[in-house]
């Protein structure tokens, strides 16, 4: 599934993308907190050590510089209990710039029409969790626990926090309709 909006493409990974991935998630912040905890695979395991436990993978481009701003996992997938775990990454300088959270309803939207997922789980760091906040308020998603002093950055402890979105609330909220009604249609692309 491609979504366009008017400032984002939304799309499946393709094995062109591996450089670009691997270099702009090859900055400190993001190799000490992310999920290299001990540090960057070599390029030559990047594509091995980015699918580990991962059964899709969308970018989130810029639809003018066709640069790839993030990008979303879905993974950890249990059919029989119906849920899965997801992780969003955007590059250093376009963090706050709401594309990749943009990308979240696109993976919502993508991962709900796909899968047979009743929910999707993220944890997210102390300092991250603002990022979730509105959808939080609105119901879209719901804080399920926090894992009081869970890692380690830069020498202080860090809470993790649990966050849940479920098929049921995304498939009804207002979110989801006024994001499929600022979706750009495959016709007018084609104008």
């Amino acid at each position: 599934m491609i979504i366009h909006t008017s400032r984002a493409i939304f799309r499946p990974i393709t094995p062109d993308d591996y450089t670009r991935l691997y270099n702009i998630e090859n900055d400190p912040l993001s190799t000490s907190t992310w999920r290299y905890k001990t540090g960057m695979p070599p390029p030559e395991e990047y594509e091995s050590a980015l699918w580990r436990q991962t059964d899709a993978i969308w970018v989130v481009e810029g639809r003018e510089s066709h640069q790839i701003i993030g990008y979303l996992q879905l993974h950890d997938v249990d059919l029989r209990a119906q849920h899965g775990w997801f992780s969003l990454y955007s590059r250093a300088e376009s963090r706050g710039s709401g594309f990749v959270m943009e990308g979240l309803m696109a993976f919502c939207e993508a991962v709900f029409n796909e899968w047979p997922l009743r929910w999707i789980y993220a944890h997210s760091l102390e300092q991250n969790v603002h990022s979730f906040e509105s959808g939080i308020r609105r119901g879209d998603a719901v804080r399920l626990g926090i894992l009081q002093d869970r890692m380690v950055i830069d020498g202080v402890l860090s809470d993790v926090h649990v966050i849940g979105i479920s098929r049921e609330s995304w498939m009804s909220s207002k979110l989801r309709e006024r994001f499929n009604r600022l979706r750009i249609s495959r016709k007018s692309l084609e104008n």
